[in-house]
């Protein structure tokens, strides 16, 4: 799934290896039960799970991507004492600083279903996984994050990964010395608009609002490039594609 963005050594060898589900299971069902169990690992789960493991707690995370979203973002220049660096090294200095503290990192896991306390046996929270291990422990942290957002007009499912993608700068590189359209004003949107503009011919923003809702240095930025033009208020309705690939992007202007 492009929206996924990179994978690490870890996700492709996963994916080549075809018995390691069941590998993953036994192994993880044989793990004694946790005092505090972490479900996400992103930067919120990779903190939680610190300040646990600091107070001697004996910690778990259970992370379907250890870094989240945050493996797909390129500059990251907002994290105070850090001027800037980008996201997989972000990542990658995260697990390393989590694992300092003994945290069991249990990675490419996804939970389908949390069993609470006062409906088990032995009183322990049962965190069953996709693979079919179940894990326990006395406490738990939700910290799964957001996904991206979809749109969820015609089209965009026919076209994903044929000209519709959620990871700009995993997929950029594919779509240089094109016309591209970016849906959304916020923050990411605007990043992503920028960042496309380096790559591609030229980046329309469409955003449903009446204005952008990024902060004003980005859209400063945005607004600095000759090659960007800010669509607002208009409701995108359609993915346009010739069978094969994208074509285009129907929107309403909602002005009218």
């Amino acid at each position: 799934h492009i929206g996924q963005g990179r994978m690490t050594l870890e996700e492709i060898i996963a994916k080549l290896d075809s018995n390691s589900a069941e590998k993953d299971a036994a192994l993880l069902n044989a793990k004694d039960a946790f005092d505090v169990l972490v479900i996400g690992g992103g930067p919120a789960g990779g903190t939680a799970a610190i300040y646990a493991a600091r107070k001697g707690i004996k910690t778990g995370i259970v992370a379907e991507r250890f870094g989240g979203q945050v493996m797909d973002t390129m500059d990251i220049e907002n994290f105070t004492t850090i001027q800037k660096t980008v996201g997989p090294k972000f990542a990658q200095d995260m697990e390393a600083h989590v694992r300092e503290y003994g945290v069991d990192i249990m990675n490419l896991q996804r939970v389908s279903k949390i069993t609470g306390a006062d409906q088990t046996a032995n009183g322990l929270v049962e965190v069953e996984l996709e693979n079919g291990a179940k894990l326990e422990s006395k406490t738990i942290i939700l910290s799964t994050g957001a996904r991206w957002r979809e749109m969820n007009v015609p089209g965009e499912a026919e076209y994903r990964t044929r000209g519709v993608a959620y990871c700009p700068h995993c997929d950029g590189p594919l779509f240089k010395g094109k016309r591209v359209a970016v849906i959304g004003g916020g923050n990411s949107g605007v990043e992503a608009a920028i960042d496309l503009a380096g790559i591609v011919e030229h980046v329309t923003l469409v955003e449903f609002d009446t204005k952008l809702r990024a902060d004003q240095v980005l859209q400063d930025k945005l607004n600095s490039l000759p090659n960007t033009t800010v669509i607002t208020n208009a409701l995108s309705t359609e993915v346009v594609g010739d069978g094969s690939q994208v074509t285009a992007l129907k929107y309403k202007d909602r002005a009218t």
